[in-house]
């Protein structure tokens, strides 16, 4: 059986391209490639599902499309909160109402998708199905967030997770420290962590330090798992000066559990998060951490959809959002005996 993306290799246009003519949004769209999509139809005997076709523009809903975690609640960290909050601030001063929807399979989402009446989705890095799939199998116009993978005819909101760990590298570095222990999930953002990482382990090496692959450790972005992990830091703080983690509220806890373990933060070992929530200020001292605009991160997604629904253009829409450094109290200075001041950099 045919599926759109074979629609859209045989007209020579991206899959968003023939959504548009199925769902008659073809303002922006030349009458040839319009006649190269019927015809590719028609020789592939291409038949759209009644769903993808009720997307013709009367649908006033935007789905927000997230991968549940089995025995995990969903949307549960504080930057997954503002997102969606923000996300359905932006959508409602347009007239449009957000719908949630997940799964703890991709497929599951997609079949839910195409069953819905929903103009157009904002879909979020942990849904691990690769965006030209996800277009292809719902029929849905999407803005995707965070995305690594076929960002070349896909719209797409990331920040720019390498240079904002590289900026905390580079501090990292002018403060003294050269092994620095990495902590990220392992599930849900492969792209972001893995980007983090090599972001860290650049603006190390450019003051003579890095992330030894012992020193790369996994939990989940959640407060206890921070805790818990901390314990295996313990261990290794002979060698390791600081802790980079991906994710505030992991930071948050890592930094308790040192404390736990009789390590004083920043005199014995520094901590620097990634994410620049609100909660980064409440701890004492508060977290030095990267910020990433949370806020603009979700209005430029509704933004970039709602143009998409407008125009009909099939055109990707595609930007990285700077991020910057936000100082707090957990760096600290790495004098010549080994010793950290509380000079924050």
């Amino acid at each position: 059986m045919a599926t759109l993306k074979d629609v859209a290799a045989r007209a020579g246009v991206s899959a968003m391209t023939v959504s548009n003519v199925i769902n008659g949004r073809t303002g922006k769209v030349s009458a040839p490639t319009i006649a190269r999509v019927q015809e590719a139809i028609s020789a592939l005997g291409y038949v759209p599902s009644a769903a993808a076709r009720s997307l013709a523009g009367s649908s006033r809903i935007l789905a927000l499309v997230y991968e549940a975690q089995p025995g995990r609640p969903a949307l549960e960290t504080a930057h997954e909160a503002l997102f969606v909050g923000v996300c359905e601030q932006a959508a409602r001063a347009e007239g449009y109402a957000l719908m949630l929807c997940g799964s703890s399979k991709a497929e599951d989402t997609v079949a839910q998708l195409r069953s819905w009446n929903v103009a157009g989705a904002i879909v979020m890095a942990t849904t691990r199905m690769p965006p030209g799939d996800f277009l292809d199998r719902s029929g849905v116009p999407a803005v995707f967030i965070d995305a690594y993978r076929e960002t070349g005819e896909i719209s797409y909101v990331n920040v720019d997770d390498a240079g904002g760990a590289r900026m905390a590298g580079e501090r990292l570095g002018r403060a003294g420290h050269r092994r620095v222990a990495f902590v990220g999930p392992t599930t849900g953002i492969p792209g972001v962590v893995r980007e983090r990482l090599r972001g860290l382990r650049e603006g190390l090496a450019a003051h003579g330090g890095g992330v030894e692959r012992e020193d790369v450790l996994r939990a989940e972005v959640d407060f206890d798992e921070g805790v818990a992990v901390a314990g295996r830091l313990v261990d290794r703080m002979t060698a390791v000066s600081a802790v980079f983690a991906s994710g505030d509220v992991l930071a948050l806890g890592i930094v308790m559990g040192l404390r736990r373990a009789g390590r004083r933060v920043p005199e014995d070992v520094s901590v620097v998060g990634f994410d620049g929530l609100a909660l980064a200020g409440y701890s004492d001292p508060p977290l030095t951490t990267v910020r990433q605009p949370i806020r603009d991160k979700a209005t430029t997604a509704v933004a970039y959809l709602l143009e998409e629904l407008r125009s009909g253009d099939g055109a990707p829409r595609q930007v990285v959002l700077p991020v910057s450094w936000q100082a707090g109290g957990t760096l600290g200075q790495v004098t010549i005996h080994d010793k950290r001041s509380m000079t924050e950099l």
